[in-house]
């Protein structure tokens, strides 16, 4: 293995999601200093259990991730999956060798630290004696959520106990209906709103569930799972700030919009499961929770919408999607969180989560002020690869006009 200094086109860089929210000079810095790797093919890049902080995105090449479970899975540069650090928890969950012939761009422990350390930002003005005006507050927020994502110290959203305990319930594969219903029964909120969901028009069951364990099994376990995960999720989007609590209601109302849509839109669609799209809708913007709970440390953000708002769009993708992995969610949720609202996305030849709920925005904006900002429906990849493709624009609209009760009722299960 051959380590080089080679200068890096800061364009490059920008396809990288740590690198996501960096200015161009502290891009160039990187590009300068930065470390590449270049590995034959069949060589290791990290052993399964390493504990090494070094990180190491894909440039060129093909790698190949063998778990502890010895499943195998691919990565190929210029993916989605190569715009993030290659297996980066530690320790390493994942044997790495490579493919192919691979070019390998190096972060040693602390260098990304020392690049913005040493950026044009940092070197105008230090953390701890940045000016509080409102132009450098949005960088100092910036610069903190950087720093506190690499350093591993950021303040993720845990998982709602609820949800966490019927997840791992159903792992189980000893555990049935009773032990179901007796997790989701010590809540008795959530309980409620799955024998109501049971019954609700959405699931038109024959027999009606009397208690929570008929209505388990009238769902079956994964639609449970799905609808406590989903209901359970409404406790974090609240704030002790009355403004951001505001913001958070309104993320919520937003997040239940996509829901509701993207359930229609995976009904109607061959291959996927409405409740899995709703959960993904509803966890779509995920990292906007976390953000905006920071950004109660800082009073200046949180009285300028203009400023919250970049904040937000700078760093909800990252933020989510280390929330999602933190969660232990699937890869196709997590792509959700990084691609939602990337109108050009067509990563895969068949439709997939992102398209779903890139599709759910695209109709949740017609007639509002945002329908102008955003590409006609059938100018987006997404649109050809779902069910709805078949249509014009037109009756694509009136298909989910049609779907209006649905939508409704959806809408009200999320908001019971």
């Amino acid at each position: 293995m051959d380590m080089e200094t080679e200068v890096i086109d800061i364009e490059r860089l920008k396809f990288f999601a740590p690198f996501h929210t960096l200015t161009d000079k502290q891009l160039e810095y990187i590009a300068i200093n930065a470390q590449v790797l270049q590995v034959g093919s069949g060589k290791v890049v990290i052993d399964l259990n390493s504990n090494s902080q070094d990180k190491y995105l894909l440039l060129e090449g093909t790698l190949k991730l063998r778990a502890f479970d010895d499943s195998v899975s691919i990565i190929e540069a210029d993916s989605v999956r190569a715009r993030n650090p290659v297996a980066q928890l530690r320790p390493s969950r994942y044997h790495v060798s490579t493919n192919s012939l691979c070019k390998l761009l190096v972060l040693k422990d602390d260098f990304l630290n020392t690049a913005i350390e040493q950026s044009e930002v940092s070197s105008s003005f230090s953390l701890s004696e940045m000016p509080l005006d409102e132009e450098h507050e949005e960088d100092r927020i910036l610069y903190e959520l950087i720093l506190e994502l690499q350093q591993g110290n950021f303040i993720l959203p845990s998982l709602p106990s609820v949800a966490t305990r019927i997840r791992e319930t159903i792992a189980d594969e000893n555990s049935g209906a009773d032990d179901i219903a007796k997790v989701i029964m010590a809540d008795p909120s959530i309980a409620a709103k799955i024998i109501k969901a049971a019954n609700s028009a959405l699931y038109q069951r024959r027999k009606k569930a009397e208690d929570c364990k008929s209505a388990v099994v009238s769902l079956g376990t994964k639609v449970t799972t799905q609808l406590v995960t989903s209901f359970a999720l409404k406790e974090l989007f609240t704030s002790s700030n009355k403004l951001l609590e505001q913001r958070m209601k309104k993320l919520w109302e937003h997040s239940i919009d996509i829901a509701a849509i993207s359930a229609v839109l995976a009904k109607v669609t061959p291959g996927f499961s409405a409740e899995h799209a709703m959960l993904s809708g509803l966890i779509h913007d995920i990292g906007n929770i976390a953000i905006l709970n920071k950004a109660a440390d800082h009073p200046l953000i949180v009285d300028s919408e203009e400023h919250l708002e970049k904040v937000m769009t700078k760093m909800h993708a990252q933020v989510g999607s280390s929330i999602l992995r933190n969660w232990d969610f699937s890869d196709d949720f997590i792509r959700v969180t990084e691609e939602t609202e990337n109108w050009m996305y067509n990563e895969n030849e068949q439709a997939d989560l992102v398209d779903i709920i890139n599709m759910a925005h695209l109709h949740s904006y017609i007639g509002s002020p945002k329908q102008k900002d955003v590409p006609i429906i059938d100018q987006v990849p997404a649109f050809h690869k779902l069910a709805l493709g078949k249509l014009t624009p037109k009756l694509s609209i009136q298909v989910l006009e049609k779907a209006h009760e649905q939508i409704r009722e959806t809408k009200a299960m999320l908001h019971l």
